[in-house]
């Protein structure tokens, strides 16, 4: 049995897929904006390139808390990292006496407009625009709403450690210097029991912002203990997943340094993108980000692990017509657009009242929804898994003909268009393995409320996937063909479980690129689907058993 990570390890080449794809939108962001070779940036992949152990976010907070200064590194583009550090001052102000907070998307000159803001003596429309929170930060608001907002209720002082101007890469090193005078002056002065200051994540390198303030420290006669919090730093989240069965919530890089997992680079980079397309644009600062680049990237990353190029691809569709595929990629409406379209799109395609609801709870419990009538993609919010997911659902639907068209149109018996759709579900479910960030591959048509509102009748079909039985049991089949909602829970719980097995096969290295090529492009006879699927479910699993025993026994 291949030891997880070594070079014969198939997880291995999943990851590698990950790791280039993300790279990739890494590549083009940080190379628009000029970082990308930038001296400065480099010093944090110099710095945190692997980790000692695995730790949890508990012990984190225990670690801050006996230190004086805990620097947390920022992803401004990802509100995930400010509820962090939101999260991190509530538990120290539960265990520490006196805990500040520092914050760099407001200038030390605007601090008594931030006082007035936590005071309550000032709204938060008035509070961006006298710090023109828009033009001089720019990024989204939520987060940073959210940090104040729960340090002001935990009695939390907020200090403003910048000092402008932040335009270019010439003044990173005088705004270092400001602010570890500030925070020098602030320790020394007014020693807080435990100073967390959020700061953009290659400022809070120790070679930067760190060692600046311990030079001042030193030279004012006081000594104070510190640690540095990164959030989801790329090298050591792709380490924890090659290293790991599951990516761990936190790790420790060295007795002072730790970092915590919460967000894919791909995510990462992909919401930095987003921002910059935002600053670019000439529409109002607050309009959504144009999604289609993000998810067009994805839809040739499961491409490349078929082994297609998209404009060498020629489509057939069954109407007769022909495309290249590249040609061929869906419609993206993003954010407010995809809510405000959608009803009006799935209804021109000839959809019911009943299918217009269930698309409107999908869309937004997963966050996008693929319409394959249309053949568009509505997207309330980027994640990798389950853009991927839908995805999918688009591939499948190109790579046989099935464009503009629902593949339950295909079925005479709805019965049996219920294992067309598993199919579906279980390629989905496939590629957010793919290229998803391990804690957001669920993608569900249905969504477990339903699944449970037919328990039993989950549970029966169940019992026939594990029998010898070619056909589903007569009863079962009667109640497919007069219930929609009975038709997706079963389609949800049977196309979880064979993409499940095909992910396991995957990881195993029985899946080549001929293979998944293979799933996504054979002709499924709608009519005799569920004899199809439920074989291709129990061959996959019979494969899969021997392969299970002898990892048991190694």
């Amino acid at each position: 049995m291949p030891r997880r990570g070594s070079r014969t390890d198939p997880g291995r080449r999943i990851l590698a897929r990950q790791r280039h794809a993300a790279e990739r939108v890494r590549r083009e962001v940080l190379g628009a904006d000029g970082s990308l070779r930038h001296p400065y940036f480099r010093a944090l992949d110099r710095r945190v390139r692997d980790y000692d152990r695995i730790v949890d976010t508990l012990d984190v907070v225990a670690a801050a808390a006996l230190a004086d200064i805990v620097y947390v590194g920022d992803f401004h583009a990802v509100p995930a990292c400010q509820r962090f550090a939101a999260d991190l001052v509530e538990r120290l102000a539960a265990r520490v006496p006196r805990v500040a907070l520092g914050i760099e998307f407001a200038y030390t000159r605007q601090q008594s407009v931030l006082d007035a803001r936590q005071a309550g003596r000032m709204s938060d429309r008035e509070f961006l625009r006298t710090i023109r929170f828009t033009d001089e930060w720019g990024y989204d608001w939520t987060g940073y709403r959210d940090l104040l907002d729960r340090a002001r209720a935990c009695g939390v002082p907020v200090h403003a450690l910048d000092a402008p101007p932040r335009r270019g890469f010439a003044g990173l090193e005088r705004r270092d210097q400001l602010a570890a005078r500030r925070i020098a002056t602030i320790v020394a002065d007014e020693a807080p029991g435990c100073f967390v200051i959020l700061y953009g994540e290659s400022h809070v390198t120790p070679e930067h912002l760190p060692r600046r303030v311990k030079r001042l420290l030193k030279q004012a006669g006081v000594e104070r203990r510190e640690i540095v919090v990164f959030q989801s730093p790329d090298r050591v989240y792709w380490r924890a997943l090659e290293r790991e069965a599951c990516l761990p919530s936190a790790v420790r890089v060295d007795p002072a340094t730790y970092a915590v997992l919460h967000t894919s680079p791909i995510e990462k980079y992909e919401a930095y993108r987003q921002v910059l397309e935002r600053w670019n644009s000439d529409g109002p600062s607050d309009d959504d980000a144009d999604l289609t680049p993000a998810v067009h990237h994805v839809i040739h990353g499961l491409l490349a692990w078929l082994g297609i190029r998209a404009g060498r691809q020629r489509l057939r569709h069954r109407a007769g017509w022909t495309d290249d595929l590249e040609h061929a990629l869906p419609e993206v409406y993003t954010g407010a657009e995809a809510r405000a379209l959608l009803a009006p799109v799935l209804r021109e395609n000839g959809r019911s009242p009943q299918e217009l609801g269930d698309a409107r709870r999908q869309l937004e419990r997963r966050g996008v929804l693929y319409e394959p009538r249309a053949n568009a993609m509505f997207v309330l919010r980027y994640a990798p898994g389950p853009v991927a997911a839908e995805s999918a659902r688009f591939l499948r639907a190109a790579l046989t003909g099935r464009l503009f068209i629902q593949p339950d149109d295909f079925a005479r018996d709805p019965a049996e268009a219920t294992y067309g759709a598993a199919y579906t579900e279980a390629l989905a479910h496939l590629a957010a393995h793919l290229l998803g960030a391990p804690r957001t591959v669920r993608a569900g048509p249905a969504g477990d409320d339903v699944e449970r509102r037919f328990e039993g009748a989950v549970a029966a079909h169940r019992r026939f996937e594990d029998s010898a039985s070619l056909d589903p049991p007569l009863g079962l089949v009667g109640r497919l063909r007069h219930s929609r909602p009975l038709r997706r829970a079963i389609a949800g719980s049977l196309g979880r479980r064979l993409g499940d097995a095909l992910v396991d096969r995957l990881r195993r290295g029985d899946l080549e690129p001929s293979d998944l090529r293979r799933l996504f492009t054979k002709p499924l006879d709608p009519n005799h689907a569920s004899r199809t699927i439920v074989r291709l479910l129990r061959e996959t699993l019979r494969e899969a058993a021997p392969a299970r025993r002898a990892g048991s026994v190694s």
